[in-house]
């Protein structure tokens, strides 16, 4: 991948980010030096990932929008319906599929943006303006969403990220021993193609990396928006925050299998068939002239 496509930043303090704006605006790495490591990625990245783009993105922090997972409608699959006009729509929305630009840099941050086009409005026929700005300070990675309704109507969408977390997280460790510490909250099941949705409680717990995520677990309403991600073999830990997201209710838990390098904790606002579903009110109908925020932050470092 030609150099010119990376952004690299730095907080001076030993903590590294490495970001694709022309590559949907992609986060590929996080990275601190720890103690009995030296450099450690919290998300896993791998170039042959990277060299296969837009085909695959299992690595790093793909965003997404304006659409989270699927949406179908009968007989038409990645399509939905709004105000009695048909568009299709690519899994996980065309963000990440997108060319962002870069409109503010300094060595430890970087904003960039992503506007409507015609090829946008063809496929969701909205003006809009999303913003991602990334951070480093004192080892911890945030970042900060912005989305703007530039357009006369209210704003469908949904948005979410997809980090894919190392695991195990240094080459010392086992994926076997890896798993997340969960908060209370409540297990949705989906019926049918995403028709709909039920629940039941989840209590907090210690969930292992090795449970087969293929089929993908949704949580949502969880008492504090915070996971840890442990590799006790290696003594090292991400603390993944979204708590600057109030609106990101659900969240996604997936790997391809359970021996792939990663794991996913996709913090989303809405399941699965948002738009076809949208009497349950998961979809976000923004405003005109309002703005979406939302944020969240890692932090790499030794187990406490």
């Amino acid at each position: 991948m030609p150099q010119r496509n990376l952004v690299a930043l730095s907080d001076g303090v030993g903590a590294t980010a490495v970001v694709a704006p022309e590559l949907g605006g992609w986060l590929l790495r996080y990275t601190r030096e720890l103690p009995k490591h030296g450099p450690v990625d919290a998300l896993h990245f791998a170039q042959a990932v990277v060299d296969r783009y837009p085909r695959e993105m299992y690595a790093g922090n793909p965003v997404l929008f304006p659409l989270v997972s699927f949406n179908h409608l009968p007989d038409k699959d990645h399509h939905y319906e709004w105000e009695g006009r048909l568009f299709e729509m690519p899994q996980h929305g065309f963000a990440r599929r997108s060319k962002w630009a870069v409109v503010d840099q300094s060595g430890r941050s970087l904003t960039l943006e992503l506007t409507d086009t015609e090829t946008s409005r063809a496929a969701y026929p909205f003006a809009f303006r999303h913003r991602l700005t990334y951070k480093l300070e004192g080892g911890r990675l945030g970042a900060a969403q912005e989305i703007d309704n530039l357009g006369p109507t209210p704003m469908p969408f949904s948005t979410g990220f997809h980090p894919y977390f190392a695991v195990p997280l240094t080459s010392h460790g086992e994926r076997s021993a890896c798993f997340v510490e969960i908060p209370e909250g409540r297990r949705y099941s989906m019926h049918g193609r995403a028709e709909h949705f039920s629940a039941k409680a989840f209590p907090a717990q210690n969930w292992s990396v090795q449970e087969d995520m293929a089929a993908t677990m949704f949580l949502g309403d969880l008492k504090r928006r915070e996971l840890v991600l442990v590799d006790p073999v290696s003594e090292v830990e991400v603390v993944f925050n979204f708590e600057a997201a109030p609106q990101h209710r659900f969240l996604a838990l997936w790997a391809k299998s359970p021996e792939e390098p990663y794991y996913c904790l996709e913090p989303w606002t809405a399941l699965p068939n948002c738009f076809t579903r949208a009497k349950d009110h998961e979809l976000i109908l923004l405003p005109p002239g309002k703005t979406f925020r939302a944020g969240f932050w890692l932090e790499l470092r030794p187990m406490a």
